[in-house]
């Protein structure tokens, strides 16, 4: 569910003796302002069932819907389609939904309770068991690809929530070798501090079911986060969802079905109440509402 508020409704009068009030969204503003003035060093907290995204990753196409049969192109500093007031500019090979965002999450999950810039341990059987991967040496390897493909990024961020452009790679370190050079049984990752700003104040961030997410092929997993960053969805394009989520089908039909597929996902597992692509081409959908536990 999101923790983005929507801004209160103008008051139709003043109250005496009293200045007007604030709007809601000029209060995330200013606690969004104090978190960077205070250099804040720490992610906020959410339950252990839980992962937590930033709206911005949530509604673009930083991490595509490309599956594992495609190659993945690297991108040079391109503008990336993004859902909102939001640009985002990329550096880096491609990121997908599948593998590459599930364990970017699982990191930041881990470094929640941490401070930013320390070192997160965990052991690749454990981090594999909670993505819920095959045990084998294929799969750690996969895992350290993952791990090189979010170290070697950069990700730039431009947002009115903001007030500047905020430049991160997703990953500031990892290590997973033994001083003799082999694997080793503890591996360890580090967050860029900065990354703090990009959870500013916890209110421009979506809290995602994980059980659910691990469930979903890779539209609906982004669809999964796109719908929650929105309280209240309402109707968007198809081709707009196809441009933000990074799809490469060749056709808008082709896309159209893979749509259908996706939103009957998220209705299989209760995250829709219902859906509908209209003859306008317009999707809409309604959700069911279901609280998130959060940790404060």
């Amino acid at each position: 569910m999101s923790d983005e508020k929507e801004p209160a409704a103008p008051e139709k009068t003043e109250r005496k003796g009293r200045p007007p009030r604030e709007t809601a969204l000029t209060r995330i503003q200013q606690r969004a302002e104090k978190v960077i003035e205070e250099k804040v060093n720490q992610l906020p907290l959410w339950a252990d069932d839980l992962r937590s995204a930033p709206n911005e990753m949530l509604r673009s196409a930083l991490f595509t819907v490309g599956n594992r049969n495609q190659a993945r192109e690297f991108i040079n500093g391109r503008e990336l389609h993004c859902y909102g007031n939001a640009r985002i500019y990329y550096t880096g090979q491609e990121l997908r939904q599948e593998d590459d965002m599930d364990v970017w999450l699982q990191v930041v999950h881990m470094a929640r309770t941490e401070k930013l810039g320390n070192r997160v341990s965990f052991r690749p059987s454990e981090m594999k068991k909670e993505l819920r991967w095959p045990r084998g040496k294929d799969y750690t390897q996969k895992l350290l690809n993952v791990l090189e493909r979010l170290k070697a990024t950069s990700v730039r961020i431009e947002s009115t929530r903001l007030g500047k452009g905020v430049g991160v790679s997703l990953l500031r370190r990892f290590e997973y070798t033994t001083e003799e050079g082999d694997l080793s049984d503890t591996w360890h990752v580090e967050i860029e501090p900065e990354m703090a700003i990009l959870f500013a104040a916890d209110v421009y961030t979506t809290r995602l079911d994980w059980q659910s997410r691990l469930e979903l092929r890779p539209l609906a997993k982004w669809l999964h986060g796109f719908y929650g960053t929105h309280r209240e969805p309402y109707g968007i394009k198809v081709e707009t969802i196809r441009e933000s989520c990074g799809s490469k089908a060749k056709t808008e039909a082709k896309f159209k079905q893979m749509l259908r597929d996706a939103l009957d996902e998220l209705k299989n597992i209760d995250f829709l109440k219902e859906w509908d692509i209209g003859k306008d081409n317009i999707v809409r959908v309604v959700r069911n509402n279901r609280p998130l536990l959060k940790s404060e």
